[in-house]
């Protein structure tokens, strides 16, 4: 089967101790695989009794990493992993070794990345000023992936135009993200109609719409306040840009960013590299591109408002732990994602016209 892997796949491992916001604090419930469950049970007392006891079940059967005051119980006062100093990487959970990398099969395919919720992988999607590469390479893996898909060849091709017209930096990337948008309607009417769509189409003629444009933004925050929140300070966050979202200094702010522009074509390409392609199996590729173009718009506001509150001269770590902090709140919850997609289905303020008429107004 092909693997494809973005370019700073290779690059990322993990800070562990060093890490300012250890994974291992954030209160998520983490799963134990049964191969690492059935690993502790064999191990002899007192050692199986003690990491047993870091153990519990969930609402729905499964064994989790028992949370103490949302830490986990195996962290060492060097913010390290206990289990890994005391059995050894090999021998902790499968979502532990694996985080922040994520995977997703396709038909042939598994595609590899590392989620933006890690800081230092936030530092590698962002930081780098040339454009996003992503490479394909065959193996003998076995193809775990499901099999029917139909759209699955055609939404594959026009992801690769999708991420060309992103990265196309003759032009500014507002106008590359309403062309994405442009050429998601043409695949989704098409899809409507119970045809294949064309990847060569030609852009959709869809008519923006400049008043609903101008709600864009206070409907993201809107729709991102009705969320789950993981942490105290996400809620602080939001409420902040909510306050201050109409006196925000865009102008100065897009011309702050300027030559930095790169890292908001980074966060749009992550997010259409990564949700893009499992519209094969819901028939949707507009809203899988109203998603990316919506989280990228959110990131940006909320780096705007980083800008506006360091008196426009924040870091870049400050820009970067915007773009991380959000993916943490919202990626990393399955309802919170689920609501966003929502939002861009039933909310007027978030149609691809109204996005249109703010990206091209």
């Amino acid at each position: 089967m092909e693997i494809t892997v973005p370019s700073y796949y290779e690059r990322f491992h993990c800070l562990a101790g060093n890490c300012r916001d250890n994974c291992c604090c954030t209160g998520w419930q983490i799963v134990v695989d049964e191969d690492t469950l059935d690993y502790y049970s064999r191990l002899p007392e007192p050692q199986r009794g003690r990491i047993l006891s870091g153990l519990t079940e969930n609402g729905e059967g499964e064994t989790i990493i028992r949370p103490a005051d949302g830490k986990c119980p195996f962290l060492t006062e060097d913010r390290l992993c206990g289990l890994v100093l005391e059995l050894g990487e090999e021998h902790i959970g499968e979502i532990c070794a694996l985080h922040p990398r994520y995977r997703t099969w396709y038909p042939g395919r598994l595609e590899l990345g590392v989620g933006l919720c890690c800081e230092e992988a936030a530092r590698l999607i962002l930081e780098d000023p040339e454009p996003a590469e992503f490479f394909t390479y065959l193996t003998d893996q076995a193809d775990d992936g499901e099999e029917d898909a139909p759209l699955y060849p055609a939404l594959l091709d026009l992801r690769e135009r999708l991420l060309g017209a992103v990265q196309d930096r003759s032009r500014p990337l507002a106008l590359r993200l309403a062309t994405a948008l442009r050429l998601a309607q043409a695949a989704q009417e098409a899809v409507n109609r119970g045809k294949l769509p064309d990847p060569e189409a030609e852009p959709f003629p869809l008519p923006a719409d400049p008043e609903a444009g101008r709600g864009v933004l206070r409907a993201l925050v809107e729709a991102h306040r009705e969320m789950e929140v993981l942490e105290p300070s996400w809620a602080q966050d939001l409420a902040r840009l909510e306050a201050r979202l109409d006196g925000l200094d865009w102008p100065g702010f897009r011309a702050w960013v300027g030559e930095r522009a790169y890292e908001y074509e980074h966060l749009a390409v992550y997010f259409l590299y990564r949700y893009f392609l499992p519209s094969i199996w819901d028939d949707n590729p507009l809203a899988a591109v109203q998603l990316a173009v919506g989280m990228t718009l959110t990131a940006a506001a909320l780096a705007a408002l980083v800008w506006t509150e360091a008196d426009g001269a924040p870091a870049p770590e400050m820009r970067w732990e915007a773009a991380r902090q959000y993916s943490k709140e919202v990626e990393y919850s399955e309802d919170n994602m689920e609501l966003l997609r929502e939002a861009f289905l039933f909310t007027p303020e978030l149609s691809p016209a109204a996005l249109l008429g703010l990206l091209e107004g």
